[in-house]
């Protein structure tokens, strides 16, 4: 039996935890704009029913280098990681549908 995945689910489980780390880094920091920012894009990945309704938290997540942030290397480093799954799960949802394996 495969382990087959909705792209929902799968976005939850690679990237909840780290976007909730990004948040609390942000926080920390005192930078609360980047925070609502990361509590934002959270959101729309929990909230996601299907593969449709990650496209608006993934494109807002792809505009982070454009909001003019001044991310910590702390935070840039950890956003680093979200966005190299976020466009990981991207592309595998354009080739493969709503499923992962």
């Amino acid at each position: 039996m495969t382990n087959v995945q909705s792209a929902p689910e799968t976005a939850r489980t690679q990237l909840i935890s780290l976007l909730d780390e990004l948040c609390t880094l942000a926080e920390a920091e005192g930078q609360s704009d980047q925070a609502s920012f990361f509590a934002r894009i959270r959101t729309g990945v929990q909230n996601a029913r299907d593969a449709e309704d990650l496209a608006d938290p993934f494109m807002e997540l792809s505009t982070s280098a454009f909001r003019g942030f001044a991310f910590s290397p702390p935070v840039e480093l950890r956003l680093d990681e979200v966005l190299a799954i976020a466009q990981t799960l991207a592309a595998t949802l354009s080739a493969s549908g709503d499923k992962l394996h």
